[in-house]
Protein backbone atom coordinates (compact mmCIF):
# COMPACT_ATOMS: atom_id res chain seq x y z
CA UNK A 1 0.00 0.00 0.00
CA UNK A 2 2.78 2.19 1.02
CA UNK A 3 4.60 1.80 -2.81
CA UNK A 4 1.12 2.47 -4.40
CA UNK A 5 1.01 5.48 -2.43
CA UNK A 6 4.15 6.70 -3.31
CA UNK A 7 3.88 5.65 -7.11
CA UNK A 8 0.52 8.00 -6.96
CA UNK A 9 2.74 11.05 -5.75
CA UNK A 10 5.33 10.65 -8.34
CA UNK A 11 2.41 10.22 -10.93
CA UNK A 12 0.61 12.90 -9.42
CA UNK A 13 3.38 15.35 -10.26
CA UNK A 14 4.61 13.68 -13.60
CA UNK A 15 1.28 14.59 -15.41
CA UNK A 16 0.51 17.77 -13.52
CA UNK A 17 4.36 18.71 -14.97
CA UNK A 18 4.67 16.94 -18.13
CA UNK A 19 1.65 15.06 -19.61
CA UNK A 20 -1.12 18.30 -18.95
CA UNK A 21 1.14 20.61 -21.19
CA UNK A 22 1.57 17.40 -24.08
CA UNK A 23 -1.05 18.01 -26.26
CA UNK A 24 -0.50 21.51 -26.63
CA UNK A 25 3.34 20.93 -27.51
CA UNK A 26 2.41 18.15 -29.96
CA UNK A 27 -0.14 19.80 -31.56
CA UNK A 28 1.75 22.98 -32.30
CA UNK A 29 4.68 21.10 -33.86
CA UNK A 30 2.49 20.17 -36.62
CA UNK A 31 1.51 23.55 -37.25
CA UNK A 32 4.95 25.22 -36.86
CA UNK A 33 6.83 24.57 -40.19
CA UNK A 34 9.10 27.00 -41.21
CA UNK A 35 9.28 28.87 -38.02
CA UNK A 36 12.94 29.67 -36.67
CA UNK A 37 14.33 27.22 -33.65
CA UNK A 38 14.48 30.24 -31.47
CA UNK A 39 11.03 31.19 -32.20
CA UNK A 40 9.37 27.97 -31.86
CA UNK A 41 11.22 27.71 -28.67
CA UNK A 42 9.65 30.73 -27.33
CA UNK A 43 6.25 29.66 -28.14
CA UNK A 44 6.53 26.31 -27.03
CA UNK A 45 7.36 28.02 -23.71
CA UNK A 46 4.35 30.03 -23.92
CA UNK A 47 2.28 27.35 -24.12
CA UNK A 48 3.81 25.28 -21.65
CA UNK A 49 3.54 28.10 -19.01
CA UNK A 50 -0.27 28.37 -19.93
CA UNK A 51 -0.88 24.58 -19.77
CA UNK A 52 0.81 25.17 -16.16
CA UNK A 53 -1.28 28.37 -15.33
CA UNK A 54 -4.16 26.44 -15.69
CA UNK A 55 -3.26 23.59 -13.47
CA UNK A 56 -2.71 26.19 -10.85
CA UNK A 57 -6.22 27.03 -11.16
CA UNK A 58 -7.61 23.74 -11.30
CA UNK A 59 -5.33 22.64 -8.15
CA UNK A 60 -6.47 26.41 -6.28
CA UNK A 61 -9.64 24.46 -6.03
CA UNK A 62 -8.70 22.15 -3.31
CA UNK A 63 -9.77 18.89 -4.96
CA UNK A 64 -11.01 16.66 -2.43
CA UNK A 65 -10.35 13.53 -4.14
CA UNK A 66 -6.41 14.32 -4.75
CA UNK A 67 -6.64 15.58 -0.88
CA UNK A 68 -7.53 11.90 -0.26
CA UNK A 69 -4.88 10.56 -2.63
CA UNK A 70 -1.79 12.63 -1.60
CA UNK A 71 -2.86 15.38 0.62
CA UNK A 72 -3.42 19.17 0.66
CA UNK A 73 0.24 19.87 1.41
CA UNK A 74 1.58 18.11 -1.94
CA UNK A 75 -1.15 19.71 -4.03
CA UNK A 76 -0.03 23.63 -2.25
CA UNK A 77 3.45 22.81 -3.12
CA UNK A 78 3.47 21.65 -6.64
CA UNK A 79 1.04 24.59 -7.19
CA UNK A 80 3.45 26.97 -5.88
CA UNK A 81 5.82 25.33 -7.99
CA UNK A 82 3.95 25.54 -11.34
CA UNK A 83 3.02 28.83 -11.09
CA UNK A 84 6.96 29.86 -10.75
CA UNK A 85 7.76 27.73 -13.39
CA UNK A 86 5.07 29.19 -15.47
CA UNK A 87 6.65 32.55 -14.45
CA UNK A 88 9.62 31.39 -15.09
CA UNK A 89 8.63 30.14 -19.09
CA UNK A 90 6.40 32.78 -19.41
CA UNK A 91 9.48 35.42 -19.41
CA UNK A 92 11.82 33.69 -22.04
CA UNK A 93 8.57 33.40 -24.06
CA UNK A 94 8.35 37.56 -23.90
CA UNK A 95 12.12 37.56 -24.38
CA UNK A 96 12.05 35.17 -27.27
CA UNK A 97 9.62 37.15 -29.76
CA UNK A 98 8.12 40.33 -30.55
CA UNK A 99 4.59 41.36 -31.43
CA UNK A 100 2.80 44.90 -31.14
CA UNK A 101 -0.91 46.39 -30.41
CA UNK A 102 -3.28 44.47 -28.64
CA UNK A 103 -1.58 41.12 -28.81
CA UNK A 104 1.62 43.02 -26.44
CA UNK A 105 -0.55 44.64 -24.76
CA UNK A 106 -2.35 41.64 -23.25
CA UNK A 107 0.93 39.50 -22.84
CA UNK A 108 2.53 41.88 -20.83
CA UNK A 109 -0.06 42.75 -18.81
CA UNK A 110 -0.82 39.13 -17.95
CA UNK A 111 3.01 38.74 -17.44
CA UNK A 112 3.04 41.63 -14.79
CA UNK A 113 -0.07 40.57 -12.86
CA UNK A 114 1.59 36.89 -12.89
CA UNK A 115 4.57 38.42 -11.61
CA UNK A 116 2.92 40.89 -8.92
CA UNK A 117 0.85 37.62 -8.09
CA UNK A 118 3.57 35.33 -7.10
CA UNK A 119 5.99 38.02 -5.70
CA UNK A 120 2.68 38.95 -2.99
CA UNK A 121 1.79 35.14 -2.92
CA UNK A 122 5.37 34.45 -1.83
CA UNK A 123 5.44 36.72 0.97
CA UNK A 124 1.85 36.34 2.58
CA UNK A 125 1.23 32.68 1.75
CA UNK A 126 4.45 30.96 1.46
CA UNK A 127 5.79 29.70 5.16
CA UNK A 128 8.64 28.01 4.06
CA UNK A 129 10.09 31.77 3.58
CA UNK A 130 9.09 33.90 6.08
CA UNK A 131 9.89 31.09 8.36
CA UNK A 132 13.58 31.21 7.59
CA UNK A 133 14.21 34.48 7.83
CA UNK A 134 13.21 36.70 10.44
CA UNK A 135 13.73 40.14 8.51
CA UNK A 136 11.09 38.73 6.42
CA UNK A 137 8.74 37.59 8.91
CA UNK A 138 8.52 40.70 10.54
CA UNK A 139 8.49 42.49 7.17
CA UNK A 140 4.81 40.30 6.51
CA UNK A 141 4.11 41.40 10.05
CA UNK A 142 4.33 44.62 9.51
CA UNK A 143 1.83 44.83 6.05
CA UNK A 144 -0.90 42.44 7.27
CA UNK A 145 -2.09 45.51 9.06
CA UNK A 146 -3.11 46.70 6.03
CA UNK A 147 -3.26 43.51 3.61
CA UNK A 148 -5.58 41.57 6.20
CA UNK A 149 -6.73 37.81 4.57
CA UNK A 150 -9.40 38.72 2.84
CA UNK A 151 -7.19 41.27 1.58
CA UNK A 152 -4.50 38.34 0.23
CA UNK A 153 -6.95 36.17 -0.82
CA UNK A 154 -8.52 38.40 -3.29
CA UNK A 155 -5.23 39.61 -5.03
CA UNK A 156 -3.74 36.17 -5.18
CA UNK A 157 -7.13 35.48 -7.22
CA UNK A 158 -5.67 37.87 -9.36
CA UNK A 159 -3.68 34.72 -11.06
CA UNK A 160 -7.69 34.01 -12.84
CA UNK A 161 -6.82 37.64 -14.40
CA UNK A 162 -3.62 36.66 -16.08
CA UNK A 163 -5.02 33.28 -17.23
CA UNK A 164 -7.99 35.45 -18.66
CA UNK A 165 -5.53 37.90 -20.70
CA UNK A 166 -3.12 35.05 -22.05
CA UNK A 167 -6.45 33.20 -23.35
CA UNK A 168 -7.08 36.45 -25.04
CA UNK A 169 -3.67 37.12 -26.14
CA UNK A 170 -3.83 33.62 -27.87
CA UNK A 171 -6.79 34.02 -29.60
CA UNK A 172 -5.45 37.37 -31.48
CA UNK A 173 -2.51 35.49 -32.90
CA UNK A 174 -3.41 34.28 -36.26
CA UNK A 175 -0.80 31.92 -37.34
CA UNK A 176 -1.63 30.34 -33.57
CA UNK A 177 -5.51 30.13 -34.04
CA UNK A 178 -4.85 28.39 -37.90
CA UNK A 179 -3.42 25.54 -35.97
CA UNK A 180 -6.66 24.02 -35.43
CA UNK A 181 -5.79 20.55 -33.37
CA UNK A 182 -4.04 23.63 -31.08
CA UNK A 183 -6.96 25.51 -30.49
CA UNK A 184 -9.21 22.66 -29.64
CA UNK A 185 -7.30 21.51 -27.11
CA UNK A 186 -5.95 25.17 -26.07
CA UNK A 187 -10.23 26.22 -25.82
CA UNK A 188 -11.04 22.73 -24.19
CA UNK A 189 -8.42 22.85 -21.37
CA UNK A 190 -9.44 26.39 -20.84
CA UNK A 191 -13.28 25.56 -20.52
CA UNK A 192 -12.02 22.69 -18.27
CA UNK A 193 -10.11 24.47 -15.82
CA UNK A 194 -12.67 27.03 -15.93
CA UNK A 195 -15.65 24.90 -15.16
CA UNK A 196 -13.94 23.45 -12.53
CA UNK A 197 -13.09 26.78 -10.52
CA UNK A 198 -16.36 28.09 -10.75
CA UNK A 199 -18.38 24.83 -9.45
CA UNK A 200 -15.99 24.83 -6.87
CA UNK A 201 -17.74 28.39 -5.82
CA UNK A 202 -20.96 28.14 -6.70
CA UNK A 203 -21.86 25.12 -5.75
CA UNK A 204 -22.70 24.80 -1.64
CA UNK A 205 -26.02 23.41 -1.27
CA UNK A 206 -26.68 19.61 -1.37
CA UNK A 207 -22.66 19.04 -2.49
CA UNK A 208 -20.81 16.24 -0.79
CA UNK A 209 -18.18 17.96 1.51
CA UNK A 210 -19.70 21.74 1.19
CA UNK A 211 -22.15 22.65 4.05
CA UNK A 212 -24.08 26.03 5.35
CA UNK A 213 -24.21 25.66 9.33
CA UNK A 214 -24.35 27.51 12.25
CA UNK A 215 -22.23 28.38 14.99
CA UNK A 216 -23.86 26.74 18.51
CA UNK A 217 -21.36 27.60 20.63
CA UNK A 218 -18.29 30.36 20.89
CA UNK A 219 -16.27 29.42 24.36
CA UNK A 220 -12.67 31.44 25.12
CA UNK A 221 -10.05 28.94 26.65
CA UNK A 222 -7.99 31.67 27.09
CA UNK A 223 -6.97 35.09 26.41
CA UNK A 224 -5.88 33.69 22.75
CA UNK A 225 -7.88 30.46 22.07
CA UNK A 226 -11.21 30.13 21.28
CA UNK A 227 -13.55 26.89 21.15
CA UNK A 228 -15.87 26.63 18.60
CA UNK A 229 -18.82 24.67 18.33
CA UNK A 230 -20.64 24.16 15.31
CA UNK A 231 -23.66 22.27 13.93
CA UNK A 232 -26.99 22.37 11.82
CA UNK A 233 -28.55 20.05 9.38
CA UNK A 234 -26.10 20.25 6.40
CA UNK A 235 -22.69 19.02 8.46
CA UNK A 236 -23.76 15.91 7.62
CA UNK A 237 -22.86 16.10 3.96
CA UNK A 238 -19.46 16.98 5.63
CA UNK A 239 -16.78 14.03 5.00
CA UNK A 240 -15.06 14.34 7.89
CA UNK A 241 -12.34 11.90 9.20
CA UNK A 242 -10.38 11.93 12.59
CA UNK A 243 -7.58 14.12 12.33
CA UNK A 244 -9.39 16.08 9.10
CA UNK A 245 -9.38 19.97 8.93
CA UNK A 246 -11.58 22.26 7.17
CA UNK A 247 -12.09 25.54 5.83
CA UNK A 248 -14.44 27.97 7.38
CA UNK A 249 -16.05 31.36 6.30
CA UNK A 250 -18.26 33.43 7.91
CA UNK A 251 -20.52 35.02 4.84
CA UNK A 252 -22.39 37.74 7.02
CA UNK A 253 -19.09 38.71 8.67
CA UNK A 254 -17.00 41.80 6.79
CA UNK A 255 -13.73 40.54 6.45
CA UNK A 256 -14.16 37.28 7.52
CA UNK A 257 -15.87 35.79 4.01
CA UNK A 258 -12.40 34.22 2.81
CA UNK A 259 -12.11 30.45 3.18
CA UNK A 260 -9.53 29.46 6.45
CA UNK A 261 -8.70 26.23 7.65
CA UNK A 262 -9.03 25.27 10.80
CA UNK A 263 -8.07 21.60 12.67
CA UNK A 264 -11.58 19.45 14.10
CA UNK A 265 -11.21 18.79 18.25
CA UNK A 266 -13.94 16.37 17.87
CA UNK A 267 -16.00 14.55 14.90
CA UNK A 268 -19.72 14.93 14.58
CA UNK A 269 -21.77 13.90 17.72
CA UNK A 270 -25.31 12.37 17.30
CA UNK A 271 -26.86 15.82 16.56
CA UNK A 272 -24.11 16.94 13.70
CA UNK A 273 -22.19 19.15 16.14
CA UNK A 274 -18.61 18.98 16.10
CA UNK A 275 -15.84 21.49 17.76
CA UNK A 276 -12.74 23.59 16.25
CA UNK A 277 -10.37 25.14 18.82
CA UNK A 278 -8.16 27.81 17.18
CA UNK A 279 -5.40 30.04 18.77
CA UNK A 280 -5.79 34.35 17.37
CA UNK A 281 -3.17 34.25 15.32
CA UNK A 282 -3.70 36.92 12.44
CA UNK A 283 -6.77 39.49 11.60
CA UNK A 284 -9.02 36.69 10.50
CA UNK A 285 -8.88 34.37 13.86
CA UNK A 286 -8.29 37.60 16.26
CA UNK A 287 -12.10 38.63 15.51
CA UNK A 288 -13.16 34.56 16.03
CA UNK A 289 -13.84 35.63 19.78
CA UNK A 290 -16.66 38.23 18.39
CA UNK A 291 -19.02 36.26 16.62
CA UNK A 292 -22.36 36.14 17.78
CA UNK A 293 -23.77 32.30 18.16
CA UNK A 294 -26.67 31.73 15.63
CA UNK A 295 -23.90 33.04 12.91
CA UNK A 296 -24.27 31.14 9.55
CA UNK A 297 -20.63 29.19 8.82
CA UNK A 298 -19.41 27.68 5.60
CA UNK A 299 -17.81 24.80 5.85
CA UNK A 300 -15.78 23.17 3.62
CA UNK A 301 -14.31 19.42 4.36
CA UNK A 302 -12.71 17.24 5.26
CA UNK A 303 -9.64 17.42 4.25
CA UNK A 304 -6.57 15.64 5.62
CA UNK A 305 -4.24 12.19 5.81
CA UNK A 306 -3.59 11.80 9.44
CA UNK A 307 -6.19 8.52 9.76
CA UNK A 308 -6.12 7.18 5.82
CA UNK A 309 -2.32 7.06 6.86
CA UNK A 310 -3.02 5.21 10.36
CA UNK A 311 -5.48 2.91 8.49
CA UNK A 312 -2.50 2.05 5.70
CA UNK A 313 -0.49 0.34 8.02
CA UNK A 314 -3.18 -1.71 9.48
CA UNK A 315 -0.80 -4.15 11.15
CA UNK A 316 1.27 -1.59 13.21
CA UNK A 317 -0.41 -1.05 16.39
CA UNK A 318 1.83 1.70 18.61
CA UNK A 319 1.06 5.17 17.44
CA UNK A 320 3.55 7.61 18.78
CA UNK A 321 2.29 11.35 18.73
CA UNK A 322 4.61 14.06 19.16
CA UNK A 323 3.47 17.67 18.84
CA UNK A 324 3.24 21.01 20.25
CA UNK A 325 1.13 23.98 21.17
CA UNK A 326 -2.27 24.48 19.24
CA UNK A 327 -0.81 21.64 16.52
CA UNK A 328 -2.51 19.27 18.87
CA UNK A 329 -5.66 20.28 17.98
CA UNK A 330 -6.26 17.11 14.87
CA UNK A 331 -4.77 14.27 17.71
CA UNK A 332 -7.61 14.92 20.09
CA UNK A 333 -10.26 13.81 17.03
CA UNK A 334 -7.49 11.07 16.20
CA UNK A 335 -7.01 9.60 20.10
CA UNK A 336 -10.42 8.39 20.61
CA UNK A 337 -10.91 6.94 16.96
CA UNK A 338 -8.14 4.66 17.33
CA UNK A 339 -8.14 3.15 21.13
CA UNK A 340 -7.67 -0.33 19.21
CA UNK A 341 -3.75 -0.14 18.77
CA UNK A 342 -1.55 1.37 21.90
CA UNK A 343 -1.08 5.33 21.81
CA UNK A 344 1.45 7.48 23.35
CA UNK A 345 1.36 11.10 23.56
CA UNK A 346 4.14 13.67 24.07
CA UNK A 347 2.28 16.86 23.71
CA UNK A 348 4.17 20.41 24.75
CA UNK A 349 3.42 23.90 25.12
CA UNK A 350 5.39 27.30 25.80
CA UNK A 351 2.51 28.08 28.22
CA UNK A 352 0.96 25.78 30.97
CA UNK A 353 -1.94 27.94 30.14
CA UNK A 354 -1.67 27.38 26.80
CA UNK A 355 -2.52 23.13 26.78
CA UNK A 356 -5.59 22.09 25.93
CA UNK A 357 -7.94 19.34 27.12
CA UNK A 358 -6.14 18.52 30.20
CA UNK A 359 -8.89 16.87 32.08
CA UNK A 360 -9.94 15.11 28.82
CA UNK A 361 -6.15 13.86 28.69
CA UNK A 362 -6.11 12.27 32.34
CA UNK A 363 -9.24 10.49 31.67
CA UNK A 364 -7.79 8.85 28.51
CA UNK A 365 -4.95 8.38 30.50
CA UNK A 366 -6.47 5.93 32.37
CA UNK A 367 -7.09 4.18 29.51
CA UNK A 368 -4.49 0.62 29.20
CA UNK A 369 -4.03 1.54 25.62
CA UNK A 370 -3.23 5.45 25.99
CA UNK A 371 -0.51 6.64 27.76
CA UNK A 372 0.08 10.60 27.77
CA UNK A 373 2.63 13.16 28.68
CA UNK A 374 2.31 17.26 28.68
CA UNK A 375 3.89 19.86 30.09
CA UNK A 376 5.13 23.29 29.60
CA UNK A 377 8.26 23.19 27.53
CA UNK A 378 10.02 21.04 24.88
CA UNK A 379 10.42 17.61 25.95
CA UNK A 380 14.10 16.41 25.98
CA UNK A 381 15.00 13.89 23.55
CA UNK A 382 15.67 11.08 25.92
CA UNK A 383 12.84 11.76 27.61
CA UNK A 384 10.38 10.68 24.74
CA UNK A 385 12.62 8.03 24.01
CA UNK A 386 12.90 6.46 26.68
CA UNK A 387 9.35 5.58 27.05
CA UNK A 388 8.70 4.51 24.13
CA UNK A 389 7.29 0.87 23.10
CA UNK A 390 10.01 -1.96 22.53
CA UNK A 391 10.76 -2.25 18.97
CA UNK A 392 9.75 1.08 18.19
CA UNK A 393 11.91 1.63 15.43
CA UNK A 394 10.00 -0.90 13.03
CA UNK A 395 7.08 -1.42 14.80
CA UNK A 396 5.90 2.38 15.55
CA UNK A 397 3.80 4.51 13.13
CA UNK A 398 5.01 8.51 14.25
CA UNK A 399 2.67 11.22 13.90
CA UNK A 400 4.25 14.92 14.09
CA UNK A 401 2.30 18.13 14.33
CA UNK A 402 2.95 21.74 15.74
CA UNK A 403 5.34 23.92 14.80
CA UNK A 404 7.88 23.74 12.02
CA UNK A 405 10.98 23.47 13.86
CA UNK A 406 9.52 20.96 16.15
CA UNK A 407 8.46 18.70 13.56
CA UNK A 408 11.83 18.90 11.65
CA UNK A 409 13.86 18.08 14.62
CA UNK A 410 12.04 15.06 15.39
CA UNK A 411 12.26 13.67 11.64
CA UNK A 412 16.08 14.26 12.04
CA UNK A 413 15.75 12.58 15.39
CA UNK A 414 13.94 9.66 14.09
CA UNK A 415 16.17 9.03 10.72
CA UNK A 416 19.14 9.08 13.23
CA UNK A 417 17.52 6.12 14.59
CA UNK A 418 16.68 4.65 11.53
CA UNK A 419 13.05 4.46 11.58
CA UNK A 420 11.87 4.36 8.11
CA UNK A 421 10.05 7.49 6.19
CA UNK A 422 6.95 5.48 5.35
CA UNK A 423 6.49 5.60 8.85
CA UNK A 424 6.23 8.81 9.64
CA UNK A 425 3.72 11.75 9.07
CA UNK A 426 3.16 15.34 9.20
CA UNK A 427 0.86 17.63 7.63
CA UNK A 428 3.53 20.96 7.12
CA UNK A 429 1.88 23.32 5.31
CA UNK A 430 4.65 25.44 4.10
CA UNK A 431 3.39 26.57 0.67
Amino acid sequence: MLRKIQYKLILFWFSFFFIIPLPFIQTLAEGLQGVSSNEAVAIYSGAIAYAWMLAVVYLSTKPRWLDRLIGLPSIYQLHGILALAALALSWLHKIGLTSSGLIKQTGNLALFILIGTISYSLLFLAGWLTSRWFWLRKFKQSLEIIFKHEVTMWIHKLLLVAVVLVFIHVQLIDYITSITPFMIWFNGLSLLAAVSYLFSKVSWYGRKGQAEVKLIRNLSLSDQIQELTLGGQQSQQLDLQAGDFVFLAFPSVPQLRELHPFSLVSLPNRVGEFKLTIRADGDFTSQLKKIKVGTPVKVMGGFGRYQEFIDEHKQIVNLVMITGGIGATPLFSLIPENFSRQIYLFYSAHQESDLLYRQQLSQWNQSANFTGYWQEGRFADNFILSRLPKNWERQTLFLLSGPVPLIHHWERVLAHAHVSSKNIFKEEFSW
